[in-house]
């Protein structure tokens, strides 16, 4: 699109030179041309299946374990609580209602090993030890907004809190949901991705964070301009952020520089609110968001297509299965299961 977007400046330019009339003229021209190109640009999926489940509210993350098996949360944040599971070649989904939650939505899911863990509203944690074990419940001691979890030891994992844009958490976490050191931050935090034990980083309103030293300390790097809902780390240098305002930023020297892939805050691009995103290698990655909002890049990120449109729902999650397929996820209820 950066040859047409040029066109367009270059033929705006010259309309202003024109008489009234024919600087409409142009300018509608020019218009069309753009919706035109960008259509041609749009991606069409081999085969898209909607998955039909019992959930009902929004669906906030999915966890896909390295034997196939399938666990998505979700709910409605102040009403109840949904997790649905399917067993690797299974074809149907079972369907929890956590009670103890006490009618507050799960924003977040980790393993380790065959351990689940899984974050809610209001500090509350579920624990699932085994495949067939029962989930159980543990009420910590933070009434916060738990948003995400990542764990990088068998009894070493870290929770970000965040609410009303001003405050936000870091906890550390024991394999039996014991919160034992916490950060404070002046900023939201929504996400939390660790490529390797010791290297970590989350990001928030206005902020992306880095580790260096397994959560002992937490570095506030140097990018701005814009709510980042989400991240993702190929490695511990290349690292990927969206924000709900559009911009998508890249790292390959593990957050010492960054690029704006895409300014959210330029007026003359479409309008984009992310709330993922997720990359199968350096160059293929995806993006989600509002209104049914699904992008690709093959290289890395220099350039963005969207799909066809799936759905008015806002997609909240990504998730990538062993067998090829892209897994994409929203409010009320939406699963979408794309092949290529």
């Amino acid at each position: 699109m950066s040859t047409d977007y040029y066109l367009f400046l270059n033929l705006n330019i010259y309309a202003i030179k024109l008489r009234p009339r024919m600087k409409f003229f142009v300018f509608a021209i020019t218009i069309c041309f753009l919706l035109s190109a960008c259509k041609k640009d749009q991606l069409k999926a081999t085969a898209i299946e909607k998955i039909e489940t019992a959930l009902t509210g929004e669906v906030n993350k999915i966890l896909i374990q390295p034997s196939g098996e399938m666990l998505i949360v979700g709910g409605s944040r102040y009403a109840f609580s949904e997790i649905i599971a399917k067993p690797n070649n299974s074809a149907s989904w079972d369907y929890f209602k956590l009670d103890d939650a006490d009618g507050k939505a799960v924003y977040g899911i980790a393993n380790f090993g065959e351990r689940v863990y899984a974050v809610s509203f209001d500090g509350k944690i579920f624990i699932k030890s085994a495949p067939t074990s029962p989930w159980y419940f543990v009420q910590t001691g933070a009434w916060e907004w738990f948003q995400d979890i990542f764990f990088t030891e068998s009894n070493k994992g870290y929770v970000v809190s965040g609410n009303g844009y001003r405050s936000g958490r870091i906890y550390q976490t024991d394999s039996l949901g014991h919160l034992n050191k916490v950060d404070t931050f002046e900023f939201e935090l929504c996400d939390i991705d660790f490529p390797q034990p010791h290297i970590g980083y989350a990001c928030g309103y206005g902020a992306v964070l880095k580790t260096g030293d397994a959560g002992a300390s937490w570095n506030l790097l140097n990018v701005r301009g814009d709510y980042f809902k989400a991240m993702h780390c190929v490695d511990a240098n290349n690292i990927w952020a969206v924000g709900y305002n559009g911009s998508i930023i890249h790292s390959s020297d593990g957050g010492f520089s960054w690029d704006k892939q895409r300014n959210g805050n330029n007026p003359t691009l479409k309008k984009y609110r992310f709330r993922a995103v997720i990359f199968k290698d350096l160059n293929t990655g995806y993006a989600a968001g509002d209104n049914g909002l699904l992008i690709k890049t093959t290289d890395g990120g220099k350039h963005w297509s969207e799909f066809e449109h799936l759905s008015d729902s806002d997609f909240r999650c990504l998730a990538l299965h062993p067998d090829g397929s892209l897994w994409v996820a929203g409010t009320d209820g939406a699963i979408f299961r794309i092949l290529e």
